[in-house]
């Protein structure tokens, strides 16, 4: 049975952003099985997510802080991938409505500093970074 990965990122959108939160639809022109949501806080000004979905994974991108979180799942149970996706938007939502702490870490070969978003949801540490992420076990 073929998943209607749009149809469920809509879905899953819908059950955990309510009327607090703005969401935008977007798709590519250049990969039509790749699906996605921008979702902005009515609450706190200057927040906003970006979530996607494809058959095989999906994420979560924040771009005031440039980090991002990443799940995969190849196999073909909708329920999963749904609860997947779920906990996905469930972290999105909490930095939306100005939870989490950002923490600055010092590059190791350029200038500067990346960021960190650290996130606790339904007691599970979530760490948000530019280029590694930690997603933990249900």
């Amino acid at each position: 049975m073929t998943i209607d990965i749009r149809a469920m990122l809509h879905r899953v959108v819908a059950e955990v952003f309510d009327e607090n939160f703005a969401v935008t639809d977007f798709g590519y022109s250049d990969d039509p099985g790749l699906h996605g949501v921008e979702v902005s806080s009515n609450l706190v000004e200057g927040r906003t997510a970006v979530i996607r979905a494809k058959y095989e994974w999906a994420d979560a991108f924040i771009p005031e802080l440039n980090v991002q979180a990443n799940i995969f799942d190849y196999d073909d149970m909708e329920e999963e991938k749904a609860a997947e996706l779920r906990r996905l938007c469930l972290v999105m939502r909490a930095y939306l409505q100005g939870e989490g702490e950002i923490e600055k870490r010092r590059r190791l070969f350029r200038r500067g500093t990346n960021s960190v978003l650290r996130i606790k949801v339904d007691g599970l540490d979530w760490r948000l970074g530019r280029h590694s992420y930690v997603v933990p076990d249900p």
